[in-house]
């Protein structure tokens, strides 16, 4: 008898698989092993998911000071505006657009026996701050890889890249992790002159919501943003960095609740499961 694996093999005796509602399907005679992984992994990932809580108290924002009481107005309606669209032109930020077409899974072999293609930074990456889960579709057998149009748009620590369609007051600071992918139709990138503008200020005032509001254009189905017309103030670099370590913070704070979600999630999950299966035993 083969001997079997949680979640993975399991040795069936033919009279079972013979009965009056004949079914061979794997997942009928295997149930999935608990999302958190057993007991020992459901203790690591409460161990995160508290480390992580405890983060999030530490990065919560202070309550913000107000303007001054005598002002007639708060400050930034003094200052004086520009456009991505004027900054473009002025030389301050590149803009490029995206259009690697995607699929789910790991990067395709790229022709002949090359390395893998680069990832590709999706929409949906960017909306939940993850890195890049996308790969350029695999060519079916005997098609020809077909060479883009336009160079392909590979992403850089300190770009900022926005999502063209679907709402929502979105822009995020490409790090590290999701350097170097490709960058998804429907995303624009923003690369700023580190000499002219502070690329956490850049995406901090791009994320406004009246901002975003005024830069989009509305449809019965969709919501498109011109990133040409959303605004920023037009401010010295000292004072874009100062502006822009309190949108730094705000982000890390973001990626903290993020990350408590889905460890909380993981955690009720793994509890529901293996409660059921016998897998961790209540206390």
């Amino acid at each position: 008898t083969l001997a079997g694996t949680p979640g993975a093999s399991r040795s069936v005796p033919v009279i079972e698989l013979l009965d009056d509602d004949v079914d061979l399907a794997p997942a009928r005679h295997l149930p999935s092993p608990a999302a958190g992984g057993g007991a020992e992994e459901l203790a690591f990932v409460r161990d995160r998911l508290t480390a992580t809580l405890a983060r999030t108290v530490e990065l919560t924002p202070v309550a913000p000071a107000g303007p001054d009481a005598l002002d007639e107005q708060p400050q930034g309606a003094r200052w004086p505006m520009t456009t991505v669209g004027e900054l473009a032109r002025a030389g301050a930020l590149v803009l490029r657009t995206g259009g690697a077409v995607t699929v789910p899974g790991p990067g395709r072999q790229s022709a002949g026996s090359g390395p893998e293609a680069p990832p590709v930074l999706t929409e949906t990456d960017v909306r939940a701050g993850t890195g890049p889960t996308g790969a350029l579709p695999a060519p079916a057998a005997g098609e020809r890889l077909e060479v883009a149009a336009e160079e392909p748009v590979l992403t850089e620590p300190g770009d900022v890249v926005v999502p063209l369609v679907g709402g929502g007051t979105v822009a995020r600071v490409v790090d590290e992790a999701a350097a170097g992918a490709l960058l998804a139709r429907n995303l624009c990138l923003l690369r700023p002159d580190p000499q002219a503008l502070d690329p956490w200020f850049l995406a901090g005032y791009l994320r406004g919501g009246a901002n975003q509001r005024q830069a989009s254009s509305y449809a019965s189905t969709a919501t498109r943003l011109d990133v040409r017309r959303l605004r920023l103030p037009r401010l010295p670099l000292d004072d874009q960095r100062r502006y822009g370590e309190h949108y730094r913070t705000l982000a890390s704070f973001e990626e903290a609740l993020r990350l408590a979600g889905r460890l909380g999630d993981q955690l009720v999950r793994g509890l529901y499961d293996g409660l059921a299966d016998g897998t961790v035993q209540p206390l």
